[in-house]
């Protein structure tokens, strides 16, 4: 169910209060993170997904895996759709329903504390024009320890199988679906999608530092078959800082880009 205003700000302050922490937040150019709460915190990868997909004409957004609301609020800052953003941690989810509700599009923007799995089902009517996710990246490896950011990150909880189903059922016939995960998972995202009838639109590579070897992968995915668009940039040149693909890309929320 959709946390109310209400419920949100007590489990925030509450949750301040118990932890006894000292307030921990990151500030964009429009809109602030509260992270005390969340087991993923802001991060170069979901403001790299926030950035790079192209929400500018969708009117309905789905956000798989919300943590902090970071990536919903940055799609509501590029378009004018409605959004949803799902979360199944609920101080996660708390903490994104409160950064939402601080931010200059709280009335487009709704957090669901449940299951991805529970969102969706085979009669399900699509709705959504795009779909963005930040998803875990363990795939083979052991089952970390107990704990809410092994939790977040590790698929056991949240597969590229669930997102690709998911995206099948709630997707729009030309609706899309933006993921950003290791680059090295690129045949096994390519693998997963072709069973749900997806196909790559877009591949941007990501390095680090310029000269090094991708560390991730920028994707978009359809159902309609279209040339591969395929890309790279690095974040930053050796020596010189951020390059000017990074800066251009993230400018319009990074304070000092």
């Amino acid at each position: 169910m959709a946390l109310s205003k209400l419920l949100c700000f007590f489990v925030y302050f509450a949750g301040q209060m118990i932890d006894g922490m000292a307030n921990s937040f990151f500030k964009f150019k429009q809109f602030t993170i509260h992270q005390e709460r969340s087991a993923m915190r802001v991060g170069t990868d979901g403001v790299l997904l926030g950035a790079w997909s192209r929400v500018e004409k969708s009117n309905r957004i789905l956000d798989i895996g919300t943590g902090t609301g970071l990536i919903a609020i940055m799609a509501a800052q590029r378009s004018l759709a409605r959004i949803d953003a799902v979360e199944l941690d609920f101080g996660a989810a708390s903490e994104a329903a409160f950064n939402v509700s601080l931010s200059p599009w709280k009335d487009r923007i709704t957090v669901y504390c449940m299951d991805f799995c529970r969102f969706y089902d085979k009669t399900t009517k699509p709705v959504y024009h795009h779909i963005l996710s930040n998803p875990p990246y363990f795939i083979d490896s052991l089952l970390p320890p107990d704990g809410k950011r092994e939790r977040a990150r590790h698929t056991g909880t949240l597969d590229y199988e669930v997102l690709f189903e998911g995206a099948f059922y709630l997707l729009l016939p030309d609706g899309k679906l933006s993921l950003v995960s290791p680059a090295d998972l690129q045949e096994h995202l390519i693998f997963i999608a072709s069973l749900y009838g997806f196909y790559p639109v877009r591949f941007t590579y990501v390095s680090g530092i310029s000269g090094k070897a991708p560390k991730r992968l920028l994707s978009e995915w359809s159902r309609a078959r279209r040339p591969l668009e395929e890309n790279a940039f690095s974040i930053e040149k050796r020596g010189e800082g951020y390059t000017l693909e990074y800066i251009m890309l993230t400018r319009d929320f990074y304070l000092k880009m």
